[in-house]
């Protein structure tokens, strides 16, 4: 069959606007690792295992329990890591919301990021991450999520 590409003198695109759910938001994300490092973490810092996990348990309420009972199972759930996690990431730390500490390999909280942080808590926005959040409170570190993690991964 013969294409009639030589009868085409140009093709002409047109950007169509596409809602983005709110999930898939940065700053959503952001917001949500904010209150991770905030709530739930020791001296504000997080691997990327753990904000993964955090990430992925505060998905819907099956894996908020999940994730609540992860100390009295001690069995690492099979999650799936979240690309957008880690662009949200990487856009907090070019704002200047986190730091990202190489020789640790831990994301950790800046001052501009504890004052994000108690506005999120003092708004009336992400109810259930909060309350989720301050139940587990700084009882999952990064050490013991990371030796779940070898336990379940390293056969």
């Amino acid at each position: 069959m013969d294409l009639p590409f030589d009868e085409i003198k140009e093709i002409k695109f047109s950007r169509k606007r596409v809602p983005i759910p709110p999930e898939m938001r940065p700053i959503y994300r952001i917001s949500q690792i904010i209150l991770i490092l905030h709530l739930s973490s020791t001296k504000q810092t997080a691997s990327l295992l753990k904000l993964q996990l955090f990430n992925w348990g505060l998905q819907n309420e099956d894996r908020y329990e999940r994730l609540l009972k992860l100390k009295e199972t001690s069995y690492f759930p099979i999650i799936s890591f979240d690309p957008f996690l880690n662009r949200a990431l990487n856009f907090g730390v070019t704002m200047g919301v986190f730091l990202f500490n190489d020789k640790t390999g831990k994301f950790s909280l800046t001052e501009k990021g504890e004052v994000l942080a108690h506005s999120i808590i003092k708004e009336d926005v992400f109810l259930e991450e909060k309350k989720f959040l301050k139940t587990i409170k700084k009882s999952l570190s990064d050490t013991y999520i990371l030796k779940l993690f070898k336990e379940r991964y390293s056969s």
